[in-house]
């Protein structure tokens, strides 16, 4: 976009006052136009056709930031799928190698909510910013003009895979505010939203003088359809919901989110390493009967003492970015807290009425469903078991249990915790 462009845009719009464009809800049309999208319901019978005795396991996690080298080099030493999601702008560092220093302030090229209408890029923030940088706070008028730096990274290890995401905020609601709480990654899209411009106080005034929402600004349905339109493969990856206890989703809400595309994959569990009462948001959503996976993230915390991080282990038939993502889209991972290939599940599975798991060492296993832990197993490496009842939704036993998901805790003080993927029981 030009600068002359810009400033009509803003101009207008400001004379006007906010006008919401796709930053308002989606009309009934637009609804019934959302309904035909092409997708496959969310996966209620994970790990079903896969050869766990000749599966790859890889590890790979939705929410990490990471904008150096030094930081690289610890992610590394645990993930093999990198899917870094950086934000300000939440555009994907993908393919690494291109990334160097001031590279979304030179190549924005993807859409910004100018005072509520999106605007199409590309944006030369140089002659935007340009307009009013002798207001801008002196420290920062330093680093004007904005110029390309150097590569940020060394290549990565051959075996490592990568694909896009970022993690996208403050999104509109329904009453027509900013919510900055509610954060979803993107894993496997292309799709970019917000400004490089991260301050209030210390900022390039882009969102005071020229109106740019910094992050998202549409409509929060709108937005993962966008989302979910630049995902690189139709069959694989999709959109996770970031820490729902921390930021204080409204349940009916969450429940609202996750039932507008089936391509909204689930939520954060374990963060950090930290269950942080990720678990127990997890199973409500479950007892709900909605398939919900459960992701594993560090997010920011990529060097805590105790060791614990957040990995999702992706269950795939061949070493492939295509093949990670559509894991991630069938289910076929599960979680570990640290994710130091300590203890492996090495097969999980549900035929009918049993759900059965096996890890690749003794650990302590657990079966939990919709009324708690039903089954426990100590120091050993198998656990098994039937639901009682009639594997249908009519079946009061099963409408009870709703769900079923295996955990394993490592004996050696490691400290490592598996969480498998949950088994609907109610159709």
């Amino acid at each position: 976009m030009t600068r002359k462009e810009f400033l009509t845009v803003s101009s207008a719009l400001a004379a006007t006052g906010r006008v919401f464009g796709e930053s308002r809800p989606p009309s009934t049309a637009a609804k019934a136009r959302g309904d035909a999208r092409p997708a496959e319901p969310r996966n209620r019978q994970p790990y079903q056709g896969v050869d766990w005795t000749t599966a790859h396991q890889i590890r790979g996690t939705t929410h990490v930031h990471c904008t150096t080298q030094a930081d690289l080099d610890e992610i590394l030493k645990r993930i093999e799928f990198i899917t870094l999601s950086n934000y300000y702008p939440s555009a994907p560092w993908y393919p690494l190698a291109k990334m160097t220093e001031n590279y979304y302030r030179l190549h924005h090229d993807f859409p910004v909510m100018v005072n509520g209408k999106r605007v199409e890029g590309p944006f030369d923030w140089n002659k935007i910013v340009g307009q009013w940088i002798k207001d801008v706070p002196p420290e920062l008028q330093k680093e004007y003009p904005f110029k390309e730096g150097g590569k940020i990274f060394r290549p990565l290890p051959e075996v490592v895979l990568e694909a896009p995401n970022a993690e996208h905020h403050s999104f509109c609601l329904e009453n027509g505010r900013i919510n900055g709480h509610l954060h979803m990654n993107s894993p496997g899209s292309m799709f970019g939203s917000g400004t490089f411009d991260v301050g209030v106080k210390r900022s390039f005034l882009t969102r005071t003088r020229g109106g740019c929402n910094h992050g998202s600004g549409e409509f929060w349905s709108v937005a993962i359809d966008h989302m979910i339109e630049g995902l690189i493969y139709p069959d694989g990856g999709g959109v996770t919901i970031n820490h729902p206890v921390w930021s204080g989703y409204d349940r009916n809400f969450l429940l609202k989110i996750l039932d507008h595309d089936p391509r909204v994959l689930g939520l954060e569990v374990v963060e950090g390493g930290r269950n942080c009462g990720g678990e127990g948001y997890w199973d409500w959503v479950l007892s709900t009967g909605r398939q919900c996976f459960g992701f594993f993230v560090p997010d920011h915390e990529i060097r805590n003492k105790d060791g614990s991080f957040g990995v999702n282990v992706l269950v795939t038939p061949e070493r492939s970015a295509h093949a990670c993502l559509k894991a991630y889209r069938d289910g076929n991972f599960y979680g570990a807290k640290r994710g130091l290939n300590e203890l492996k599940f090495t097969r999980i599975t549900f035929n009918d009425t049993t759900v059965e798991a096996e890890t690749d060492k003794p650990a302590r296993l657990e079966i939990i469903t919709a009324l708690g832990v039903v089954k426990k197993a100590e120091k050993t490496t198998s656990i098994k078991w039937t639901m009682e009842g009639v594997y249908e939704y009519s079946a009061p036993r099963a409408k009870a249990h709703i769900f079923a998901r295996v955990k394993a805790y490592a004996l050696d003080g490691c400290g490592e915790e598996l969480f498998s993927q949950p088994y609907m029981l109610v159709s």
